[in-house]
C-alpha cells in the first residue's frame, strides 16, 4: 500500500509540473498558478518524506538486534507514518469504546481483516502505549518491518513451538513489567470472509502469565481500503467490544478465554456488517 501510495504521489506531482509549465506558457492568470504549484510542492513534500523515512530506516534500524526498550523517535515514528497512510489512503476511522479500557497494562485481542489493521490502531492508542504481535514476514517488509522493530512489536512464529513460547513469554514479560500493553491477532493471518477464523488458545497465555485483564476489540471495514483506494473513501469502525478482568482471565483456560473473545469480536462484527447492508 505504501509503495502505491508513494508511486502514485510522485506520478501526480511530475504531472503537475508539467501541467503547471504548460499553463504558464499559455499565460494563464497567476490566480491559478499559485495555489496548483502550492498543491504540486505540498504532494512533493509528502513524497520526500517517504523516501527519508525509508532511508532513515534502512540506515540506522538492525533487526538482528532485540529492542525491548524502543526509543520514543521510532513510536512517534510509526505513529506518524500510520496517521500519514490513513489520511492519503482516504481512510476514516470511527472508534468506539474507549472508555472501557482498563486501568494498567493489558493484552489486546482483535479479529484481522487487512495489513490496514494495526496501522488503523496504532494513532488510537498511541497515549494507552502500545506494541503489537505480528508474524515474521512482516518483519521483512521494506520501511514498515524495521519500523514495526524499532517500536518493540514482536515476531511470533506460529510454525516453531519453541519460538512461539518465547514470544509468548517477552509479551508477558512486557505487560507485566509495566512496559507496554500487547495486541495480538489470534487468528494467526487475516479472514477473508465475515466468519471469524479460530482464535489460538496459546495467544491467550500472555495474559494469564502477567495476570492482565483482556480486551476485546472489533476492527471492521479495512479490508475494503484497498479496493476503493485512491478513488472512494474508506470508513473503518474500531470498537472496544468488552473486557475480560484479570481474575476471570486467570480462573480459566486458555481455549474458554479463546472461544469466549471470539463470540464477543464475531458478535460485534456482525452487528457493524448488518448496519453497513442497511445504510448502503
Amino acid at each position: 500500500m505504501l509503495i502505491k501510495i508513494m508511486a502514485a504521489m510522485g506520478a501526480a506531482a511530475t504531472a503537475l509540473i508539467v501541467f503547471l509549465t504548460d499553463l504558464a506558457h499559455s499565460g494563464l492568470s497567476l490566480l491559478w498558478i499559485v495555489p496548483l504549484l502550492l498543491l504540486g510542492c505540498f504532494i512533493a513534500a509528502n513524497v520526500v518524506y517517504a523516501i527519508l523515512i525509508l532511508i532513515g530506516t534502512e540506515l540506522a534500524i538492525s533487526l538482528k538486534k532485540p529492542n525491548d526498550n524502543p526509543a520514543k523517535f521510532w513510536r512517534w515514528t510509526l505513529e506518524a507514518l500510520s496517521e500519514w497512510l490513513c489520511t492519503w489512503g482516504r481512510v476514516k476511522v470511527e472508534c468506539t469504546g474507549l472508555e472501557k479500557l482498563p486501568q494498567g497494562r493489558f493484552l489486546m485481542v482483535c479479529n484481522h481483516r487487512s495489513y490496514f489493521d494495526p496501522i488503523v490502531k496504532i494513532p488510537i492508542f498511541k497515549t494507552v502505549g502500545m506494541t503489537y504481535v505480528s508474524k515474521p514476514s512482516n518483519f521483512r517488509i521494506p520501511i514498515a518491518g524495521k519500523l514495526m522493530h524499532a517500536y518493540g512489536c514482536l515476531s511470533l512464529n506460529r510454525e516453531n513451538n519453541r519460538e512461539a513460547l518465547v514470544t509468548i513469554n517477552r509479551a508477558a514479560d512486557i505487560i507485566s513489567s509495566d512496559r507496554a500493553s500487547v495486541c495480538i491477532y489470534p487468528e494467526g493471518t487475516r479472514s477473508t470472509k465475515d466468519e471469524l477464523l479460530p482464535f489460538h488458545a496459546g495467544s491467550l497465555k500472555s495474559a494469564q502469565k502477567a495476570g492482565a485483564p483482556v480486551v476485546a476489540v472489533t476492527v471492521y471495514g479495512t479490508d475494503h481500503v484497498g479496493k476503493n483506494f485512491p478513488l472512494h473513501r474508506t470508513y473503518v469502525k474500531v470498537d472496544v467490544s468488552a473486557v475480560i478482568d484479570a481474575d476471570y482471565v486467570k480462573s480459566h483456560k486458555t481455549h474458554e478465554l479463546a472461544e469466549i473473545t471470539q463470540k464477543i469480536i464475531q458478535d460485534k462484527y456482525d452487528e457493524f456488517a448488518k448496519r453497513s447492508r442497511i445504510d448502503a
